[in-house]
């Protein structure tokens, strides 16, 4: 993931823990589209990007009640494509730097724009993908599918910028239904913000009204809600259906305007009560800090201003420059002399040059201790030759004593980035020390000087000593942040250096990204003389396969490999090199065979060794390789805060999720034993969705007030770990009108992998030991049933949370009932308990978090309402509760489900410019009961109205091909059996083309 725009995104106190290009000035705007360099070359895409966004501009003017629009969007047209001589060149900015994707279609989503955000409520997404089919395609199909397509990418845009969440529910889930039972007790009302969406429940497969298939289950998987287009009256919410006309306002908890429309609808069990806990879009987004204290304003154009640029890479000779300007700050002070800190800066400092500085990169050394030096001047990188002498120029022990003056090196760096009359911006500045600040000027005195020429300084805090300014440099620059322990057994000054190149690459050629497969310490003393380790080379990377192993000061180790035929390489072998003034020993193998290799390190000497190995491949020819990304939500945490930080993990192959994979995060410092963190990927807090390839959890067991660093290890499972290569509930997405455009799940094996990558550092703060200083986690899956309606017996589950958070297991859980959701939401503690009691089956006593947990009750005879709505607290041993579970609802008495319309005139185009008013059947009434009488009078009057609609589609049919309407796509008239659609998009069922949405 590149940083190239983070840097503006920070200034204006965007969450670090997403990268996003977006800047935003005096209200407006300014977004980075760019287009993949495997898309194939059509002009048309930039103009219709340009009416897409003009469109967009507005609506967002008008859905965040002028407070925003589009000021600017610059366009990023690849390498690939013929160059306009409008176009101007762009060296810089990368495809994934943008905020906007044109790429091939996302695996589970199809053509559906997307936006990728697994973060919490208020985090920013990662980015926003569109596909050239659904760009190109501005005729009948974008529109009939999604509305005005400015529209759906404010929706998206809502998702990217303020951290908010879709409001609608989904086919075939538990946790996020189609529908829900109201305070009503009699009618299913769709899962939606507004109460004032109205339409019908439609199974989009059998193409008719939903029914009802069990007391347990009132919808099918295929039961979807479609929202009338004739009758709404609704106003909210964008996150639910912005292809409604009548929609331009996110809803609100508690509309100050009193307006009744806004009003945002908390019992709805959507993704965003769920992560928002029941908060309206517009109260998170007023938050935000592009809204908050801010004013209005009064905008007459908000037509963007575009600059479509070309992705030109410079080159140097022959070499192509994949690098931006980069310069290592050391530290030189005394200190370093220490605990032989030195010569671990230096073989950290050899390996950036060597193995990770990508070709064409300008690069530069300073040091400093009491005054600042350049030792190496600018110097592009373009043979091994190149890389040797600067090497060269890395500081020597004799060079080592004095102060240190961080101030002074980071002022020095600037200036050597502007030495030959260029500019510093966008530099990268690698700062590495261990030490206080004790020479001025101080950092925090040159923060203007700093922020001013838009660096990104990446620090390396070498020691507890290490200035405490660090983080907050990183952060405010929008670099990396890492620690180093000192440890025998820590790899982060490994992590630190393999991290760098996912900043400093411009090249976006998959050959050119190296991929960490293993990453490991290991000290070899009188009880450990030998050591093994079992590599695992998978199909998918194999290329200039490099082996590393970083030796201690004295260390004789020695090191040899085996590939999976049993061949062994050593120091003979042509493959072998080794560095003896810095003890690192290298193995190049340039085609790697798949499959099992092991490294074997064997004690030469009678002194204690340590040694550093790590294992990087980049892919083969024509293979995706499978990756790994990682990132913190925050780089610092206060135990005060109370809510946690979030550490993310995603594995993918392209765009396809890589799930039930086994994520593992070791966090560590000197002096504590390292503790461990298994992220998951099951849809529970604070993983946002279940199977997108996104692992996270929370980050707990901090025994001090400290630094601390953490590493990841992704494996897969055999038998067990699969890539989605088609169709899921992924959220994010954009709703499609007719909901019928979701490809069935298809998962695809993967070959035996293992990835290891670092999120960097973190600070504590706030931790205090003799104090339970966290609440239990919130239940977000509870779930009821009816088991017995005469009984009135009801099944209540949930998924265990933790006594801090998701950790451990809590004292109690606090299960209530009342006949509103407004009562029990405004005065839990006064609803019915649930006591043992009313326990036929199950148990309340608590599990460990992250257990099933189930119980059967039957509600006390005095409960004579028909509707209940059911949530629950956890409770701890300090009597610390937690927020209040979702909100479920069950009814004993007969329900109304709001079945499809019939019209009077078919319509299969936007021809008719005034449609005919639906005439609205009686709505399937559904009393939940033990027996299926019912259900079999249903299925005949379904049966019988299936029959009836038969014979008027025939009819249709028959006369509708001589009937002529007017092309969406085109101002001629066109007989409709000429207009072919786009066969990418969903098709479009013919009673929703008839009954439902006609834009």
């Amino acid at each position: 993931m590149k940083l190239y725009c983070i840097f503006r995104a920070i200034l204006i106190a965007v969450h670090v823990g997403g990268i996003e290009c977006v800047e935003f000035k005096n209200n407006g705007y300014e977004l980075v589209v760019a287009i993949h360099r495997d898309t194939p070359e059509n002009l048309n895409i930039i103009s219709e990007l340009q009416t897409m966004l003009t469109s967009a501009s507005d609506y967002l003017y008008t859905t965040t009640r002028k407070y925003t629009y589009i000021r600017r969007v610059t366009i990023l047209v690849p390498d690939t494509w013929r160059r306009q001589q409008s176009w101007k060149d762009e060296g810089e900015i990368t495809f994934t730097d943008a905020d906007i994707r044109v790429d091939s279609s996302h695996p589970a989503w199809g053509n559906t724009p997307y936006t990728f955000q697994p973060g919490q409520c208020g985090e920013p997404g990662r980015y926003i993908l569109l596909t050239s089919e659904y760009v190109l395609d501005n005729g009948i199909n974008r529109v009939f599918n999604y509305g005005d397509a400015g529209r759906t990418l404010v929706h998206e845009f809502a998702h990217l910028r303020f951290g908010v969440f879709d409001e609608y529910g989904i086919p075939g889930s538990d946790v996020h239904p189609v529908g829900y039972i109201d305070d009503t007790s009699t009618t299913l009302r769709p899962t939606a913000c507004s109460t004032d969406i109205t339409g019908d429940f439609v199974d989009v497969v059998k193409d008719a009204g939903c029914a009802p298939v069990s007391t347990t289950k009132l919808l099918n998987d295929d039961c979807a809600f479609l929202p009338s287009s004739y009758m709404n009256r609704a106003t909210s919410s964008v996150m639910y259906a912005q292809f409604l006309k009548e929609v331009v306002n996110f809803c609100e908890s508690n509309p100050e305007s009193g307006r009744l429309d806004l009003k945002h609808n908390p019992n709805a069990p959507n993704r965003h009560n769920k992560m928002c806990n029941e908060r309206g879009t517009w109260d998170i987004i007023r938050e935000h800090p592009d809204i908050k204290g801010r004013n209005p304003v009064d905008v007459s154009n908000r037509n963007p201003q575009f600059s479509v640029v070309y992705r030109q890479k410079e080159a140097v000779g022959n070499t192509t420059v994949c690098g931006r300007r980069f310069v290592f700050v050391l530290d030189v002070s005394g200190s370093m002399t220490g605990n032989n800190r030195y010569f671990r800066l230096r073989q950290m400092a050899d390996k950036v040059i060597r193995d990770v500085l990508p070709e064409g990169t300008e690069a530069g050394i300073v040091v400093f201790s009491s005054s600042a030096t350049v030792t190496a001047p600018m110097r592009f990188i373009t043979s091994l030759s190149d890389r040797e002498a600067l090497t060269q120029e890395l500081p020597q022990l004799r060079n080592f004593g004095g102060s240190t003056a961080i101030g002074l090196g980071l002022l020095k760096a600037i200036e050597l980035l502007e030495s030959n009359a260029k500019s510093a911006e966008n530099g990268r500045i690698f700062l590495i020390t261990d030490g206080s600040e004790n020479v001025y000027p101080r950092v925090h005195t040159i923060w203007t000087n700093i922020t001013r020429k838009q660096v990104v300084v990446h620090t390396v805090a070498y020691s507890d000593d290490a200035a405490p300014v660090l983080r907050p440099l990183s952060e405010i620059t929008g670099g990396q942040y890492s620690f180093f322990d000192e440890s025998s057994s820590s790899t982060a000054l490994e992590g630190a250096a393999e991290r760098l190149l996912e900043d400093i690459s411009v090249c976006e050629q998959e050959a050119d990204s190296a991929v960490e497969i293993d990453r490991h310490a290991i000290h070899l003393n009188s009880a450990l003389s030998t050591y093994e380790r079992t590599i695992l080379i998978d199909s998918t990377i194999g290329n200039n396969t490099l082996f590393v192993f970083t030796l201690s000061i004295q260390a004789q180790t020695e090191v040899s490999i085996k590939d999976p035929l049993g061949n062994v390489q050593n120091q003979d072998s042509p493959t072998y090199s080794k560095d003896k003034a810095l003890n690192i020993i290298r193995f190049l193998i340039p085609l790697a065979q798949a499959g099992r290799w092991t490294y074997s390190l064997k004690r030469g000497s009678s002194s204690d060794e340590s040694v550093v190995g790590v294992v990087k491949s980049h892919p083969r020819v024509g293979a995706l390789p499978y990756e790994v990304e990682t990132w913190i939500s925050s780089k610092e945490y206060n135990y005060s805060a109370g809510r946690g930080v979030v550490l993310y993990t995603y594995a993918h192959q392209g765009y396809s999720p890589i799930i039930r994979a086994k994520v593992d995060v070791t966090v560590s410092r000197a002096g504590e034993a390292p503790f461990n963190v298994t992220l998951k990927d099951n849809g529970r807090n604070p993983d946002n969705t279940a199977n997108d390839g996104v692992y996270s959890n929370y980050l707990l067991g901090f025994k001090s007030n400290s630094r601390y660093s953490m590493e990841v290890r992704v494996e897969s499972v055999e038998g067990q770990t699969v890539i989605i290569k088609a169709g899921n509930a992924l959220s994010g997405r954009a709703l499609s009108v007719y909901q019928n455009n979701t490809a069935p799940v298809v998962y695809e094996p993967v070959d035996g992998f293992s990835r290891t990558t670092s999120p960097g550092a973190i600070d504590i703060q706030g931790y205090d030991p003799l104090v339970d200083q966290l609440d239990p986690g919130r239940v977000t899956d509870l779930d009821i049933s009816v088991v017995n309606r005469n009984r009135r017996t009801i099944a209540i589950t949930w998924t265990a949370t933790g006594d801090d958070l998701n950790v451990g297991t809590v004292a109690k859980y606090d299960i209530r009932v009342s006949s509103s959701f407004d009562a029990l939401r405004r005065n839990f503690t006064a609803s019915y308990e649930i006591s043992n009691n009313n326990i036929l089956s199950g148990s309340l006593t608590a599990l460990p978090s992250g257990s099933q947990q189930m119980v059967q009750v039957a509600l006390p005879s005095d409960q004579t309402s028909n509707f209940h709505v059911i949530g629950l607290r956890a409770v701890d041993d300090s009597n610390r509760t937690s927020l209040i579970s979702n909100l479920r609802s069950v009814t004993f008495q007969a329900i109304t489900i709001p079945q499809r319309t019939t019209t009077t005139t078919a319509t299969t185009q936007r021809a008719v410019t005034t449609p005919t008013s639906p005439t609205r059947r009686p709505s399937l009434t559904y009393t939940p009961s033990d027996n299926n009488t019912l259900l079999l009078g249903i299925a005949f009057g379904v049966g019988a109205a299936l029959i009836i609609l038969l014979i008027m589609v025939m009819f249709i049919v028959c006369i509708i091909p001589g009937r002529e309407h007017v092309s969406t796509n085109s101002k001629h008239v066109s007989r409709v059996a000429h207009v072919a659609p786009i066969t990418t998009l969903s098709k479009v069922p013919q009673y929703a083309r008839r009954d439902y949405y006609i834009p």
